[in-house]
Formats: structure tokens, sequence, C-alpha cells
């Protein structure tokens, strides 16, 4: 403590000052106010000493760690006509091939050549920043590829028992490390697909709860695509 901080009514006691070993304030070291202030503050001179020394360092950081905060904007695509909308999407389903494969070296899909998920996926969960979110984790995709696009894995939400039509609304947009979880702890269990598709058949808003092992998380859609699902479901029924 120094004089400085003394009440008015104290100033001037020299005597009292002296014996309680108070230093005047006009004696005090430049670098020893510096050190007492941020000692009040929490932190010590050499760390002030240090950001004054780094402000291009501390504001890169401080940028970083923001935009950490900041997840990205899910996008959004009401539907605006969901009678057409439904119509348009009966027609594509009258239309639509049924599953089937062929018995080769291995079982391969002959039909899906027919549509094209990852353009419509693409489009669906790209948002106006130009980052393309995943479903599950809604962080943007990992990375892009060498062509500029987002690398993401489509995964078809439930098996051809419940989804026999082909159709790009039945597929999802994941992360790598989301599309593995989903894989193993959804595409794996029958009774969990069926209650997956009790959930969207049911579902009020754009987020379909689902258990990843221990992990409680959701699916998140566009309207325009869980409309579109839920359309495909009731005309699988």
């Amino acid at each position: 403590m120094t004089t400085d901080q003394l009440l008015d009514e104290f100033l001037g006691a020299t005597e009292l000052t002296e014996s309680l070993g108070i230093a005047d304030g006009a004696d005090q070291s430049e670098d020893e106010r510096k050190r007492e202030h941020a000692t009040e503050l929490g932190v010590s001179l050499e760390d002030i000493e240090f950001l004054k020394n780094h402000r291009d360092e501390v504001e890169q950081l401080k940028a970083a760690l923001a935009a950490h905060k900041e997840r990205p904007t899910f996008p959004t695509r009401p539907v605006a006509n969901p009678e057409r909308r439904q119509e348009r999407l009966g027609e594509q389903l009258t239309d639509a091939p049924e599953k089937e494969y062929e018995k080769r070296e291995r079982s391969v899909r002959t039909t899906n050549g027919a549509i094209d998920p990852t353009t419509w996926l693409r489009n669906q969960y790209t948002n106006e920043a130009d980052q393309m979110l995943c479903q599950i984790c809604k962080e943007e995709m990992p990375f892009r590829k060498r062509d500029g696009a987002h690398y993401f894995e489509k995964k078809e939400v439930l098996s051809k028992k419940y989804l026999p039509k082909e159709h790009e609304a039945q597929y999802l947009a994941l992360c790598p490390l989301c599309a593995a979880k989903y894989d193993e702890f959804v595409k794996t269990e029958d009774e969990v697909m069926a209650e997956l598709r009790e959930e969207i058949i049911s579902a009020e808003d754009c987020e379909i709860p689902i258990s990843l092992g221990d992990e409680q998380t959701n699916i998140r859609f566009v309207e325009t695509h869980l409309h579109d699902l839920k359309v495909i479901m009731d005309g699988a029924e």
C-alpha cells in the first residue's frame, strides 16, 4: 500500500504512515506501480509485457477462439407448397425403379445410378456461407476435396426393408465420424431402424433424436428433406 491509496484525512500523517510501513506514493518507482496494479488484476507484470510484445499473435488467438465458439449457420429450406411438392414427389416415386441387386463377386446395387444423392444433399446442406454441414454433429464437413467441394459421406437413412424405392431424399449427409457411428449403432440393428422410422414419421420439427452408443444426439433435417422423406415413408407402408 502507498499513501496514494489512503483516505484524504490520513494524508500528511507522516509518523503514522512510516510506523505502519506505508510507502510514500511519490517514492514508488514506475515498475513497482505497474507490478502492484498487475497483482490487483491477478496477472504478473511479465504476462502484461508478453502481451504487449506479441499483439499480433494475441489477436490471432482471440480470433481463433471466437471462430471455434461460433457454430456455422444451419441452412433452411422451407416447403413453400407442400401439396405441389408431394404431388411432384409422387410422380417421381411412380417412375422410380425398384431396388434390384445382381449376384456378382459381391452384391452390387444396380439401380442407384438413376439418382444423384451426392449433388442433392450438397444443395440441401450447404449454407449461404458455402459451408456444408453434417446432419448429426452440425459442424462443417472436415475438409474440401481438390475440386473445392466438401468431402462427406452419404448414408441411407434406413434399409431396403423400410425404403424399397430409389430416391435422393432417403440419404443423410454426414461427416466421416458420424457416418461410422451411424453404421455401427443404427444400420446394424433392425429394431433401432424401426424406432427411427417411427420417430421420423411422427416428427413435428426437424430434429430427430437418436442414440449413437452412449451418445444422445439428433439428426437435423432441412424442412424440404424431412418433408420428402416422410412422404416416401408413408408411401412405402
